[in-house]
């Protein structure tokens, strides 16, 4: 019986412990989004006027060119991976098509259209085209990423976690491998992810922004020194700055979702869309997440008289 008492009282610390630790870390991440502490990146239209002038160009090849097939595959594949970077994804998408259809050896276009296919929801084509790509190439990295946030997404931790550990293997550096191992982990394995997530993170390269994610996750510091060493680290209204913040403000998401604030997540990812870093993965499962998070709400009956 003293042993059941023991045993209790160290379960109720226990669940004590991680309350108090998810409300801290609840108040440092809702701090972000209070209206006087939001960054925003305001990009110079000439970045985006360079990628238009060269759209035309290679529309103009494309054109006006005699091109064998393996040219026009790579062409193709060129101007599709420019309409991807401004959001053009239709364009885009229709471009990689014409990039198989040219060249069907083409492991890159089967990767950008695997994508599109998982973010249509439409798992069952998108794992074929991941696992085409790593027929062609075994040693294609972002393959197994996307392949393991496929499984991860239709809930198939157990396959994910073997593509994020084979992704992470390729380079164990990297902090957004680690962060994706993480996200899994605390579905897969909750009671290990975040240990796994701190011995990881010896690891990890000062150079990635993405370790500063993973330190503000582990609590190595305050929400005001993350957004000092946002600062320092890129000009305001610059890509980098944009790129930046569109990372810091999904993997908050992420956390603050898996804490059940859905609110707080939901403004979290809209503001990783804001920045309009459209060829990055956060923005794009940013907008998935939105997707799926409007899926599961259930509208109110209303009755009528």
């Amino acid at each position: 019986m003293q042993l059941a008492k023991l045993f209790n009282f160290h379960f109720w610390l226990f669940n004590l412990f991680t309350l108090l630790l998810l409300s801290g870390c609840v108040n440092r991440n809702t701090d972000l989004i209070a209206p006087n502490r939001l960054p925003l990146s305001e990009v110079s239209p000439q970045l985006r006027f360079e990628q238009e002038v060269m759209l035309v160009r290679l529309s103009q090849v494309l054109q006006e060119a005699e091109l064998r097939n393996s040219e026009r595959a790579e062409l193709h594949f060129e101007r599709g991976v420019i309409y991807d970077s401004l959001g053009l994804w239709s364009l885009a998408r229709n471009d990689f098509s014409l990039a198989v259809e040219y060249n069907p050896k083409m492991a890159a276009a089967y990767n950008y259209l695997g994508l599109y296919l998982l973010l249509d929801d439409d798992y069952d084509s998108s794992v074929d085209a991941f696992n085409a790509v790593l027929d062609l190439d075994q040693n294609y990295d972002y393959a197994r990423l996307n392949r393991g946030l496929l499984f991860y997404y239709s809930g198939r931790y157990a396959q994910a976690q073997r593509d994020f550990e084979r992704f992470y293997a390729a380079d164990k550096t990297d902090p957004y491998r680690v962060l994706w191992l993480y996200f899994n982990e605390l579905e897969l394995s909750p009671r290990t992810a975040k240990e796994n997530l701190i011995a990881r993170s010896y690891g990890l390269s000062k150079e990635f922004w993405g370790s500063n994610i993973v330190d503000y996750i582990l609590g190595k510091f305050t929400l005001d020194q993350l957004r000092y060493k946002m600062e320092a680290q890129a000009e305001a209204n610059t890509a980098q700055y944009a790129e930046i913040l569109t990372e810091t403000y999904f993997y908050l998401a992420k956390q603050t979702l898996k804490m059940g604030l859905i609110n707080d997540a939901k403004s979290f990812f809209r503001l990783a869309a804001a920045n309009q870093v459209y060829n990055f993965v956060e923005y794009r499962f940013a907008l998935f997440e939105l997707a799926q998070l409007r899926a599961t709400q259930i509208d109110p009956v209303v009755e009528k008289n």
